[in-house]
Parts: C-alpha cells; sequence; structure tokens
C-alpha cells in the first residue's frame, strides 16, 4: 500500500511540475518563469541524493549476490538469460523504430522549403554534435575499457560496465572463499546494501517534490516549442516508445515472468518515474533495486546482477531513436536509402546502444556512426538535439521498463515467484 502511495505522489508531483512549467511558459509572466526555473536547484539536490548512492549500491550489492549464487554455472546461466534478453529487446526495437518511421515519414509531406530551413538550421548550430560524436567511442575501445585498470577511478568517472566487472569478478572470486572469510564479506556487504536501501527510502520520500522541481524548469524553458518544427520526429520516437512498452514488454512479462502486466507497472512505477523525469537509468537504478528487493520480493543473487547489468547495456529506447533519426535525417536530405543501408544501420544501431552514455541527450550523440554508416551528415544532429528533451524522457523511461522487466524474466527463468 505504501508503495503504491508513493507512485500516486511521485505522479502528482510530475503533473504539478509540468502543470507549473507549462502555464508559466504560455503566459510569458517573467517572475512565473523566474519561479519555476528559480526551483530546479532543489530538484538538482534530489538527484544528487540518489546519485550518491548508485555506485556503493551497485559494487556492495553485486558482491554480495554474486558471491550468493556460488554456483558458477548459476550466475553464467543467469548472466547468459540477461544478454538474451537485452540483445533480443535491443534488435526488435530497432526493427519497430525503423518500420514506425518509414511510415511515419510517408504520410507526412515534408515541404522543400522547410526542409531547407532544417538544414540550415542544423549547420548553424553542429559544432557541439560534432564535438561530442568524436568522443563516441569505437568497437575496439569500448572493450579495451571493459577491465578496469583502476576500479576507484572507474567508480569515480561513474563508468559502470567497468565497475560492474570487477564487482561480478570480486563476488564470483568471494564465492570460492571458505566459509568463514567469505561470510565476513558478503556480511558486510549485506549490511551495507541494506542501509543503503534505507537511506534510499528516505530520500524517494522527497521524490514528489523532486520531481516536480526537476520538470517545471524543463516545461517552462522549452513549453510547447519542443513539438512544433520537429513533431512528426518526436512524435514517431514517443509512438514508437509506448507501443515497445506495451507490445514488447507487456507480452514478455505475461508470457516470460508469468505476471499481471497492470500490478507489474503499478509496483515499478516509481523506478521507472524517476528515470523519466531524470533522463538517467543510473539515478533511477536505487529506486529500482529496492522495488525488486521490498516489492518484487527478488532475490539478491537475480536483482542485484541483473538490475546493473541491465541498466549498463539495455537501451531499447535508444535503438528506437536511432533508428527514427537515420529515416527522418535522410527523408530531410533527399537521401533514398536501399535494404543493405537500412540492414547496415541496423547493425550499426545495434552495436552502439551499448556505448551510450549516463548522461542525459547521449544517445543523440552515439547516433552520429549510424548515420556516418550510411552516408548522412552528422551536422543534423544539431537539430535534433534541439528538440530532445521529450524523446530523452519517452527512452529513458521505456529502458526502465526494460531493466525491471529483465529482472522479472530472469528470476522467473530460475523458477522464483514474483510478489506482485
Amino acid at each position: 500500500m505504501r508503495r503504491n502511495s508513493l507512485s500516486v505522489k511521485i505522479f502528482a508531483g510530475l503533473v504539478a511540475g509540468l502543470a507549473l512549467g507549462l502555464f508559466a511558459s504560455v503566459s510569458g509572466q517573467p517572475w512565473l518563469i523566474g519561479v519555476a526555473a528559480g526551483i530546479e536547484p532543489a530538484g538538482t539536490i534530489w538527484i544528487n541524493l540518489i546519485r550518491m548512492c548508485v555506485i556503493p549500491l551497485v559494487v556492495f550489492a553485486l558482491v554480495s549476490g554474486v558471491a550468493g549464487i556460488g554456483d558458477m554455472r548459476r550466475l553464467g546461466r543467469v548472466g547468459a538469460r540477461t544478454g538474451g534478453f537485452v540483445f533480443g529487446t535491443i534488435i526488435v526495437a530497432a526493427l519497430l523504430g525503423l518500420a514506425l518511421a518509414l511510415l511515419m515519414v510517408q504520410l507526412v509531406h515534408i515541404s522543400p522549403e522547410t526542409a531547407s530551413s532544417l538544414r540550415g538550421a542544423a549547420a548553424a548550430s553542429a559544432e557541439e554534435v560534432t564535438q561530442q560524436a568524436q568522443k563516441v567511442q569505437g568497437l575496439r575501445q569500448f572493450l579495451l575499457e571493459l577491465v578496469p585498470t583502476n576500479p576507484i577511478k572507474a567508480a569515480a568517472d561513474g563508468a559502470l560496465l567497468p565497475l560492474i566487472v570487477f564487482s561480478v569478478l570480486l563476488g564470483a572470486a568471494t564465492g570460492t572463499l571458505d566459509e568463514r572469510p567469505r561470510k565476513a564479506v558478503t556480511g558486510v556487504a549485506e549490511a551495507i546494501v541494506a542501509a543503503l536501501i534505507r537511506l534510499i527510502g528516505w530520500v524517494m520520500e522527497l521524490a514528489p517534490i523532486g520531481i516536480a522541481c526537476l520538470a517545471a524548469p524543463v516545461a517552462a524553458r522549452f513549453g510547447y516549442q519542443m513539438l512544433e518544427s520537429l513533431a512528426v520526429f518526436v512524435l514517431t520516437v514517443v509512438a514508437g516508445t509506448t507501443l515497445f512498452a506495451v507490445f514488447g514488454y507487456g507480452p514478455a512479462l505475461g508470457l516470460l515472468a508469468r505476471v499481471p502486466v497492470a500490478r507489474f507497472a503499478r509496483a515499478t512505477a516509481p523506478g521507472t518515474t524517476v528515470g523519466f523525469t531524470t533522463t538517467s537509468s543510473l539515478a533511477a537504478l536505487p529506486t529500482m533495486m529496492d522495488t525488486a528487493a521490498n516489492t518484487l520480493r527478488m532475490s539478491p543473487g537475480v536483482s542485484s546482477f541483473v538490475l546493473p547489468l541491465a541498466a549498463a547495456l539495455n537501451r531499447p529506447g535508444s535503438a528506437i531513436y536511432q533508428m527514427t533519426a537515420v529515416v527522418f535525417v535522410a527523408a530531410l536530405y533527399g537521401v533514398h536509402l536501399t535494404g543493405a543501408q537500412l540492414a547496415t544501420a541496423v547493425a550499426t544501431c545495434f552495436l552502439m546502444t551499448f556505448s551510450v552514455a549516463a548522461f542525459p541527450s547521449s544517445t543523440v550523440f552515439t547516433t552520429a556512426p549510424v548515420l556516418l554508416a550510411v552516408g548522412l551528415p552528422v551536422e543534423s544532429l544539431a537539430l535534433l538535439l534541439g528538440v530532445d528533451r521529450i524523446p530523452d524522457m519517452f527512452r529513458t523511461g521505456l529502458n526502465c521498463i526494460g531493466h525491471q522487466t529483465a529482472a522479472a524474466v530472469v528470476a522467473r527463468g530460475e523458477g522464483e515467484e514474483i510478489a506482485v
């Protein structure tokens, strides 16, 4: 009951923040816009409170969870189930994004004058995109950095995937120790995880206020401008993520996890809402882990392993966005994409989703290699960056739904009952 009550309060906070921001934007009153912008630091402080828990929670939860699994064959099985679910859903999401974008572009005509003005706007503001796109890792660099030379530095940099590799290896080594030292290590790790989850519970009591303070300045700053110039693109991404949440993850929950979809959605709403509002899966990770442990009653060995791994790898929302961007940019520049080019875009998109960094709008910059793979100009991303807030919220919300669905599917595959 408490969790459902908190979910309602969080949603109310989101609606209140958006309403305040939109009213300020529509009214044009400087003092009201100032109020909406002035409460943003309170939201930033709330997010920082959550983020300070992420790294220690991931490390200690993985160590205790992996050591608790004990059997390395079971660990490999859990990892294989997680990877299979993540990789499969990303491919399906990319194909859905491609099909939906091809349909939407055909339904809405972009006049030559509009296309010309949009291309001009993109060229005029391409510098930031070019600089950020150059920082995107290639596959070779991505693989090299999976194993951290300094786990402390990886933690300080917020590099989640290398930290997961270190934590899993440390947990696996702990699981092979004699009983006394193994219990000593896992006991400390479990106690720290319990304390962190208690701390996160306190922070989440402030969630309605924090989310309202984050939503209001965004709505006040952009208003309806985000939808005006690139409405087709934005609405395609929103439709794609919504359809995938309902018709992709819905059947997975019903058929593979065998849980009531509506009740699961209510139980996991806090983590999804935090991700949707903050546009950061990492910021939502502590809440999702708290829900998995205390509401869904998943075993620590599964939830502590699957959720951090999914947060680092599972980005179906990014796949939908990138394929939509490819089709839209091609239409904008009058380029006809062949079947071979579309297949290349899907393959490149699949690889690049694993390189998305943990900061808002990072998917826009990792779309650059996908565009280059089919011969489209990178500077066009400057145009998409300007209207990215709404797509970013929806794709991050979808990703968070996917993380929690993956954990439920893997837990059910391991014979666990999901408490919803």
